[in-house]
This record gives C-alpha cells, structure tokens and sequence, in this order.
C-alpha cells in the first residue's frame, strides 16, 4: 500500500507534518487510486498506521520538543494538556488495528519515521543554537544600552540596569503577555515572545556573566591608565612641603611687591629644584589666591581708578 497525504491534511496532525520534506517518495502516489482526498479512508489507514508504529510515541517526543524550544512560557501547558488529553498508546493501538493500519506500511513506513524522528531531533537542536545566538546577541546589546545610559546618566548598571528580572518581575510579564493573547487557541506559527525555558535563562545567564567579566577585564588597563593619569596631574599640581615652604618664605619677605626678579627666579630654582616654568604658575596663582590682600597691588588698583 502506497502512503498518500493531501497537503492541507497534514498541516492538521502533528504526527504528518514535514511528511512530504522527510520523504517524499513516502507521502506521493505510488499507484493504486491516485491521491487520497483529506478525509478519505486512506488517510484514516495511513493515519492509523502511523499512530500504531513503535516510533510514533518517539515521534510525537520530538515534535513536542521542538516546540516548546520557542513556545512562550505561559502556552506551555497547553501543549501539556494536548498531550494529556490524547488516548493511551495501547488504544490508539487498538483503534489503528481495527482501522487495518497496524501492519499497513511495512518498511517503508519504517523508514519514514526512523527519518522523520532524526529530522525533528535535529531540527531541535537548530532551534536551540538559533536561539542562544540570539540571547547572546541581545545580551550584548543590552550591555552596549547600559554603558551608553552610564555615560548620559551617570547612573551604574549595579543600579538596576543590568540586574536580571525578579520573580515579581517576570510574573507582571507574563501577565502583560497573557492581555495581548485574546486566543484561546494555539498559535498559528508556535512562536511567540522569546520566553526561555529554566535551562535557557541558566544559559542566558552564564553568557552574561561571562560577557561582564570579559568587559571589566577589557576596561581594566584603561581604569587603571585614566586613574594614573588624574594621581600624576594632582602630584603636578602639589609642591613638596620643603618646597612650597621656601616660596612662601620669600613671598612673606616680599609681600609688598610680591614680584621676583630674574635673578629672584634663578635663585629660587636653585633652592627648590623646581622648573621656572613652575616658579612662574606658583607665583601667578599665589597672587591670585592675595590679590585682595597685597597692599601693594589695592593701591596700585585706587591709583588707576583715580585717572
């Protein structure tokens, strides 16, 4: 007996979808009557075959899987009670040899689902991978949406920005996601908000893990350079004690015109070991910070508003 599926028929039993992609010679007609009409009674046999075969209840194990790879967390029990609602293996047996499918196929059949299984179960672990690509690339983006938030805000992703979702958290979710799903039915693609699964989110976590220690270790070299570099302004910008002591010295003997000469400064750099360069900024900064205090400079100041 030749095996013939319609192919809106098989968009119908989970255990014919992908029928016509594992095997074609399988599901195409082989001769004796054509192509059997969604319906018939040879797509109730060939169903009924199926449904009697060793592989099925593997078969039907790998279909699920691959579901619940991308099914939202909250429409998981419906798969489950799909699964509960369906009749017991040794029925489903007994109503496939009544229908005279329990033998029907013969190795043929056997090849198909052997096939069929083998596809699932790889088409499983695609999903998976496709999945973990995507966590890990919105795992990065997430961090590149915390550091661009940390440089126009200020604000730590040790703040909030970056701590994974609570409990009460994800419960608001699920409920916000449970008010858009007006249908009582399964989706029509299977898919829906990427929802992971505890295994999945351990994942997901670890990849973020790893990602914060890889950035921390990134930025280490460059922490360390930035603060380096504000320590040695601060030195540059401190005299020693001895050395602000003999500028003071001189600034207190010289207090009426605080102005050293050339050989004033000459003598200084001696005496401290320091730059003229930095002689020159001491004293500017030094009659900044007196400049109401210097006698020499008040009179100065009511001598040109006099003219």
């Amino acid at each position: 007996m030749a095996f013939n599926y319609h192919d809106h028929a098989l968009a119908m039993d989970p255990a014919a979808v992908g029928a016509a992609a594992a095997n074609p010679s399988f599901v195409s007609g082989g001769g004796g009557g054509g192509g059997v009409a969604g319906g018939g009674p040879g797509w109730e046999r060939e169903k009924a075959a199926i449904a009697a075969h060793p592989l099925y209840e593997r078969l039907l194990e790998a279909h699920v899987a691959c579901l619940r790879v991308a099914t939202p967390v909250d429409q998981l029990p419906r798969i489950d009670a799909q699964i509960a609602a369906r009749p017991p293996p040794m029925a489903a047996a007994a109503a496939a040899a009544a229908a005279g499918g329990a033998h029907s196929g013969g190795e043929e059949l056997d090849l198909f689902m052997t096939h069929y299984v083998l596809l699932l179960c790889s088409f499983k672990e695609q999903l998976q991978q496709h999945v973990r690509v995507h966590a890990m690339e919105a795992v990065m983006a997430c961090w590149e949406l915390e550091q661009t938030l940390q440089s126009l805000t200020g604000a730590s992703p040790g703040e909030g920005t970056g701590a994974t979702m609570s409990d009460d958290e994800d419960n608001q979710v699920d409920s916000e996601s449970n008010m858009f799903d007006g249908n009582e039915g399964s989706d029509g693609m299977g898919f829906g908000p990427l929802m992971l699964t505890e295994g999945e989110r351990s994942l997901v976590e670890r990849v973020r893990q790893e990602l914060k220690h890889e950035l921390k270790q990134g930025y280490r070299d460059k922490l360390v350079d930035i603060r380096e570099e504000i320590l040695r302004k601060r030195r540059a910008g401190k005299l020693p004690g001895d050395t602000a002591s003999t500028l003071k010295a001189w600034w207190q003997a010289h207090s009426k015109w605080p102005y050293p000469t050339e050989e004033d400064k000459a003598r200084l750099v001696q005496e401290t070991g320091l730059q003229l360069k930095q002689i020159n900024n001491w004293f500017i900064n030094q009659r900044k910070r007196n400049w109401h205090n210097n006698p020499a400079s008040s009179s100065s100041d009511k001598s040109k508003r006099k003219r």
